[in-house]
């Protein structure tokens, strides 16, 4: 057909030129044309075009870190807890690695890998060191989580519910991923509260910090490098000190289970 934006015989020109070529000289042909299509497409996506690249990676990294905050939830053994942990640190530093790269923040690629190594290997192996002493709990995965897994769903619509005036008022690539970061951080505290022991709310804690991380990510791009270096040794410092805790409470009463330790008061 012919093109209306174009002129009649120019159409007409070209068109007879394409007639003209079959097989590989036809694709030669039609590379220029189709090497600026994807260029533009490229381009759109880089810059926010339709939904984004940046949109569609933050989203779904966030997407898959609340799947595994629910599934730490869920789970009932302190090993897959720890795994889990593990494996959503690493998502949210990949959806910071994400973000500076396509958002020109090469900053937060040095913020992603201190991240990884102080919740992806540091961190886990302090809170393997806790956990190396607590007993085995008989309990089946999933067997006793269940309220603790639907406040947690409730918790999801709540962000959702209390974000929807700043994912409105923002105009970010990233605006949709935001009640998801908050979600995490939600659940982190409801980890602290219903937590059966210690290294439940020490989970918690750090669940919630994640989730902190990611929403400060998905907002503002990044933190300045100084804030965030401090908050990883905080994060860090504290984590030593609640080992240390733990290991007192462990020698003392033989128990960091809440309901034995609750037992011993007056």
């Amino acid at each position: 057909m012919d093109n209306p934006a174009t002129h009649l015989e120019l159409t007409m020109i070209h068109e007879a030129m394409v007639l003209e070529y079959s097989g590989r000289y036809l694709a030669l042909v039609e590379w220029p044309r189709a090497t600026g299509r994807f260029v533009r497409a490229g381009d759109s996506l880089g810059h926010g075009g339709g939904p984004g690249l940046m949109t569609t990676v933050s989203n779904l990294l966030a997407f898959f870190g609340l799947v595994v905050t629910l599934l730490i939830v869920w789970r009932q053994s302190w090993p897959a807890r720890l795994r889990l942990f593990v494996a959503q640190s690493l998502l949210l530093a990949a959806l910071a690695s994400t973000i500076g790269v396509l958002a020109q923040r090469r900053g937060l690629l040095l913020v992603a890998a201190v991240f990884v190594v102080v919740k992806g290997w540091v961190i886990p192996r302090v809170l393997a060191r806790i956990g190396s002493g607590a007993p085995v709990r008989p309990v089946a995965p999933g067997r006793s989580s269940g309220i603790t897994l639907l406040g947690a769903g409730a918790l999801v619509v709540a962000a959702y519910v209390i974000m929807l005036p700043v994912t409105a008022a923002a105009e970010l690539p990233t605006e949709r991923a935001i009640p998801l970061a908050f979600a995490m951080a939600l659940i982190g505290l409801l980890l602290c509260v219903t937590g059966r022991d210690a290294l439940g709310h020490i989970l918690g804690f750090l669940v919630f910090e994640n989730g902190i991380f990611g929403l400060a990510i998905l907002a503002t791009y990044g933190l300045p490098g100084i804030v965030e270096a401090g908050v990883f040794l905080d994060v860090l410092v504290i984590v030593l000190i609640m080992e240390a805790v733990v290991v007192q409470v462990r020698r003392e009463h033989d128990s960091i289970d809440v309901d034995h330790l609750r037992e011993l008061r007056g």
